[in-house]
């Protein structure tokens, strides 16, 4: 009598791996712009200005969350930070909005006081004047890609930001913010089939993920698309606590990232780690996430390693753990135990780690996402935040490193 053998099943399709040279079909490089284009925005590409808004962007029933994120390490001045774009859209569009999410803060102790420098803030972002596939534009924002008509040494395309914020909340530390930059993007990438991991309605044997079709795609996914490597010019300046603080930023190295989630945060992941570095000469990112045990606590693993001009590697793995925590302290408020040594993917370490931040993330979320999640069990979702000098193989720089747990 035969005996019927058990196949094993997943609901998570996560993206290809690439472990060595011989998988470089599992990724693609890019060069061109329509990698760039917000995912939430519709396919068509007709301009909808002011109050169509609401008509151009995708309309799942499910929660989407798309961030485009700069992130920039001025090495000359051990000032370091982020500028991120975040639109959502809950509950197949009973909320949908952008809010400006703003971080500043310094690698190293110094001379200055770091409280003057230290900035964390998030603006709501209203009057949208523009969505299009490439440029958000409000009254007070303006994101925008450019494409160059040659691909050089200056890059494929331009990310143009200016801000112009007068005052956040009521009780915002950070007044007169104003932002006037130009980004030069060198080459990006994704990991194949299309960056997407995707969450399944109904488990799928290995053999069917394996195959890629329409059983191992969902309106539930994360996405990221990267661009490891450019440069960032221009100037930033905000007033905190009245004092004026100004970054001059020339041909600054900076990282790139857009991701989109297709689930509330504490569906998607139950823990994050991140990398950003960047040298004189290379940069190295790394991004891993594990899923929540519903979808099998998978974890995958992504990470490059570029020069100044070009991707030199990519890599990228499921459940190989890759990002280890050789030393941990216990934060007696929430019980996590979050790293004080961190080690990546391609030997990249820092034992040394210079905690900068501590968050509670519904703080950092809009308001409506922030009231659906605070009524689910079992979430506690923080994020460690660590800036430092480092060293990558021959090369020094600034590394931003994050952890996040969730639930």
């Amino acid at each position: 009598m035969a005996v019927a053998i058990k196949k094993e099943k997943t609901k998570f399709a996560p993206v290809k791996e690439v472990l060595s040279e011989k998988d470089h079909n599992n990724y693609t490089k890019f060069q061109d712009t329509s990698k760039l284009e917000w995912f939430c925005r519709t396919s068509n590409h007709k301009k909808f200005k002011s109050h169509s808004l609401l008509k151009a962007v995708r309309n799942p029933t499910e929660t989407r969350i798309e961030t485009q994120t700069l992130y920039f390490t001025d090495l000359t001045n051990d000032k370091c930070g982020f500028i991120q774009l975040l639109y959502s859209s809950i509950m197949g569009g009973i909320y949908k909005g952008f809010q400006l999410n703003f971080k500043v803060f310094k690698a190293s102790s110094g001379e200055d006081s770091e409280e003057n420098i230290d900035i964390w803030e998030s603006f709501k972002i209203d009057n949208i004047k523009d969505f299009d596939t490439l440029k958000v534009e409000s009254d007070n924002v303006t994101f925008h890609f450019v494409p160059l008509k040659d691909s050089s040494s200056d890059g494929f395309a331009q990310l143009l930001i200016k801000i112009d914020i007068p005052k956040g909340s009521t009780n915002c530390l950070l007044k007169d913010l104003k932002v006037d930059m130009t980004v030069n993007l060198q080459e990006g990438f994704i990991i194949n089939p299309d960056g997407s991991n995707y969450y399944l309605d109904k488990s799928i044997s290995l053999e069917e993920l394996t195959k890629r079709d329409s059983s191992s795609t969902s309106r539930r996914m994360i996405r990221h698309v990267f661009v490891p490597r450019g440069f960032c010019n221009g100037t930033i300046s905000y007033k905190k606590n009245d004092t004026l603080v100004k970054l001059d930023l020339k041909d600054t190295p900076m990282l790139y990232l857009d991701a989109v989630q297709g689930l509330i945060p504490n569906k998607a992941a139950s823990k994050w780690n991140f990398l950003c570095f960047n040298g004189k000469k290379s940069s190295m990112m790394c991004i891993e996430f594990t899923t929540t045990k519903e979808y099998g606590s998978a974890t995958v693993t992504i990470w490059a390693v570029s020069d100044k001009d070009k991707i030199l590697e990519v890599g990228s793995s499921v459940n190989d753990h890759a990002v280890k925590f050789p030393s941990t302290q216990e934060d007696k408020q929430n019980g996590w135990k979050y790293p004080t040594s961190i080690a990546f993917p391609r030997g990249f370490e820092e034992s040394n780690l210079r905690l900068v931040n501590r968050y509670d993330i519904m703080s950092e979320l809009p308001a409506f996402i922030r009231s659906i999640a605070e009524n689910l069990a079992n979430m506690k979702p923080f994020i460690y935040q660590f800036c430092q000098r480092s060293k990558f193989d021959d090369d020094e720089g600034v590394s931003i490193i994050e952890s996040t747990f969730i639930n």
